[in-house]
């Protein structure tokens, strides 16, 4: 299933960990796939992961606390037949070891699957025991990675002493957006430092970013730097800093899965480019 990416024009960036390459759009499931599971909704959700990986996309990042978006992203890949196309990855958010356990098991049935990607420490919830865990799942094979993640940048230095003595995390996923650009103070850099992968959550500020420009034409000078809409010039801006490894916007609508996956392509904002594009939305 490696070749799917080779034949798609999606950018990959590195793991460092291994040097795999991932494909930098990812997919999101919070809200998104928290639906009733429908013939109607499944079929959606269903439309939306086969497009995302035509175009050559394979992280998808869901929770146990995403109401029921597990238990739907499972019955869809099944639907589909694609568990062993896709970068897997959710997340532990419990105290205690047993509890944790539990927990990343209920994770596995709901998602159908023996094995996956990896598991995340979300919110750095007791997180040493449960990273002991996950550390002897990844020598078993169970899980290939392993991250942690923080929904809030006041976050950044918790996460950062984390990474320093935890050489076996592999992954760290955080909140950054045009609008929220404090991960550049130094936290990108220090995760390039730990050889940490980054996942980027809410690029677009749940929906916020789209607030701000609605009914503003995307101006020419975007368009010519590869950009076809607002959403592909706020992901783009974020994937021109090469510490992104992948951003995870969330949808459930193939329209904007369509949107989203242009950003993976084509050339990326430089330095100069990017300032342009900062000026250009604090005007918004």
């Amino acid at each position: 299933h490696h070749n799917i990416v080779n034949i798609c024009n999606m950018l990959t960036r590195p793991i460092p960990s291994t040097g795999d390459p991932l494909p930098v759009i990812g997919l999101g499931t919070y809200r998104a796939f928290d639906v009733p599971p429908g013939e109607a909704e499944l079929n959606r959700l269903q439309q939306v992961v086969e497009l995302f990986l035509a175009a050559g996309g394979t992280l998808i990042d869901t929770s146990p606390m995403y109401g029921q978006s597990e238990q739907v992203l499972g019955r869809v890949l099944e639907r589909s037949g694609v568990h062993d196309k896709v970068f897997l990855t959710t997340k532990v958010w419990t105290s205690g070891k047993d509890k944790g356990i539990a927990q990343m098991q209920q994770s596995f049935d709901k998602l159908r699957c023996q094995t996956m990607q990896m598991i995340q420490v979300h919110n750095l919830v007791d997180c040493e025991t449960q990273l002991a865990t996950l550390r002897a799942w990844k020598e078993q094979g169970t899980i290939s990675y392993i991250g942690i993640t923080h929904y809030t940048v006041s976050a950044f230095s918790e996460l950062a002493s984390c990474l320093k003595s935890h050489p076996e995390i592999d992954f760290c996923q955080f909140p950054y957006s045009m609008a929220e650009r404090r991960a550049e103070d130094y936290f990108l850099s220090l995760c390039a430092d730990t050889g940490t992968a980054t996942l980027i959550n809410v690029p677009f500020q749940q929906d916020g970013l789209f607030a701000k420009t609605r009914g503003t034409e995307l101006p020419a000078w975007a368009e010519d730097l590869g950009m076809a809409n607002w959403g592909q010039f706020f992901l783009k801006y974020l994937l021109s800093f090469s510490e992104v490894t992948c951003v995870i916007p969330a949808t459930g609508n193939p329209d904007h899965m369509q949107a989203n996956l242009g950003a993976g392509e084509g050339k990326l904002p430089n330095a100069a480019e990017r300032r342009r594009m900062i000026e250009l939305f604090g005007t918004l």
